[in-house]
């Protein structure tokens, strides 16, 4: 049985003031990297086989952490990155939807084009890790995308992932579900303000 434990990174000041970050390398803040040691903590006795990450800095540095109980190899795939906003990435979403209320932004990687990349990756990952149990570390659009491969339940705009949330997927009879997802690993009473 092939599971899937899917962690979207921590905070990021580009988080923090709500701006479109896609492909841009924004590092995790102070308080990201406080969730990726409760995430660490959350999952470290978790038997994982293997870990896989976006290359992107902020999912590489939480891939890292949680890895700290783990000690395995980070396997990077580019296919695991954000979503692609081109020159809207920096600005600030109330911004752009004032100036695209429609929701038709120009220049962006569309949902079809992330949705063919990450199902690419889970192919991927389904033939070289089957059997395994699996940490993936990506972004809120990304992870999103792989959970709507396999549920109806998850919607690109409406649909939530916290910083640092867990979502598991598993492959049972060939057959990939959905689990749950947004799970908090927030150590309780834990502050990294």
């Amino acid at each position: 049985m092939t599971k899937i434990s899917l962690v979207r990174h921590g905070l990021t000041d580009f988080n923090r003031l709500r701006k479109l970050q896609g492909f841009s390398d924004i590092p995790l803040n102070e308080e990201g990297e406080g969730q990726a040691i409760d995430a660490s903590l959350y999952l470290k006795d978790e038997p994982f086989d293997a870990i896989v990450s976006s290359p992107l800095n902020r999912a590489f540095r939480t891939a890292e952490i949680i890895n700290q109980s783990h000690g395995l190899p980070i396997t990077t795939m580019d296919e695991l990155k954000e979503q692609h906003f081109g020159n809207l990435e920096g600005m600030h979403i109330d911004n752009i939807m004032d100036k695209y209320p429609d929701g038709n932004l120009p220049g962006i990687e569309t949902f079809e084009s992330l949705s063919a990349r990450v199902e690419k990756a889970m192919n991927i990952i389904s033939e070289e890790y089957d059997g395994q149990y699996v940490l993936l570390t990506a972004h809120s659009r990304t992870i999103k995308s792989i959970l709507s491969l396999y549920s109806d339940e998850i919607d690109m705009a409406q649909t939530k992932l916290d910083n640092c949330s867990l979502s598991i997927i598993q492959k049972v009879n060939g057959n990939w579900h959905v689990i749950d997802y947004n799970i908090s690993t927030a150590v309780s009473g834990s502050t990294h303000e």
